[in-house]
């Protein structure tokens, strides 16, 4: 599904070079529910970034499902992401002036799907999170559990191979957390790869597997889940 090898991003700042990724190699299998974890300014963001091909190595090479992301263009790699990537992102990123079903129709705009098609699309993907009956709402009418209910919707709504989310309940109280930490494990159960980028310990024992990165680099790849099973932790 993903595999990083020997990954670095530099940024220069003046007579400075900064480090942000220096030397990843993973290797994600289909199906996989992951968790990222590490302090702010530890490159898990950028680490994000490369996944979710919104962002290029410096060096190394990057495979989505077995195509190679690492030399495209930006537009083939918006196409890309377009096509294998749904985000779920911390502050919902939901256009204020559009309905729920809007929202969650604009992957489907980009991917050229007939305006009838998508709307039963979308309307479905709402159904799966609960919010059918919210289609017609704008986002200040909806509650930050409910936004981020549609910010799911919307990543589900072009069935892609893989669900990045990143810290998807930082902006959340504890009870719309844990809704929304439940659908996502739901999405996994249903057969999709799942990448939880969060600094929350709690967030990523969570996952099958948690994955720590400090300094730009990869520090601890752990199994969780036997923990998962026992109901402990790591």
């Amino acid at each position: 599904m993903i595999r990083l090898e020997n990954i670095r991003k530099i940024y220069k700042m003046g007579d400075n070079e900064v480090r942000a990724l220096d030397g990843v190699s993973l290797h994600i299998k289909p199906h996989e529910f992951v968790s990222v974890i590490g302090p702010s300014g530890s490159g898990k963001s950028t680490l994000m970034n490369i996944i979710g091909c919104l962002d290029v190595a410096t060096s190394g090479k990057y495979f989505i499902d077995g195509v190679d992301a690492s030399e495209m263009t930006d537009n083939q790699l918006a196409d890309l992401r377009n096509q294998k990537i749904g985000f779920i992102f911390q502050q919902y990123n939901l256009l204020a002036k559009l309905s729920s079903l809007e929202n969650v129709e604009l992957p489907l705009i980009y991917r050229g799907i007939p305006a009838g098609k998508r709307q039963e699309m979308a309307m479905s993907a709402l159904e799966k999170v609960g919010l059918a009956d919210k289609a017609m709402h704008k986002p200040t009418e909806l509650s930050g559990g409910q936004q981020q209910r549609v910010s799911v919707a919307r990543a589900l709504s072009a069935n892609p191979s893989l669900i990045l989310a990143d810290e998807p309940t930082g902006a959340l109280d504890s009870k719309s957390g844990a809704e929304i930490m439940q659908m996502i494990h739901k999405l996994h159960e249903e057969g999709n790869t799942i990448v939880i980028i969060t600094h929350d310990l709690n967030i990523a024992k969570q996952a099958e597997r948690i994955i720590t990165i400090r300094d730009g680099k990869i520090t601890s790849d752990v199994d969780n889940r036997g923990d998962i099973e026992g109901g402990g932790g790591v």
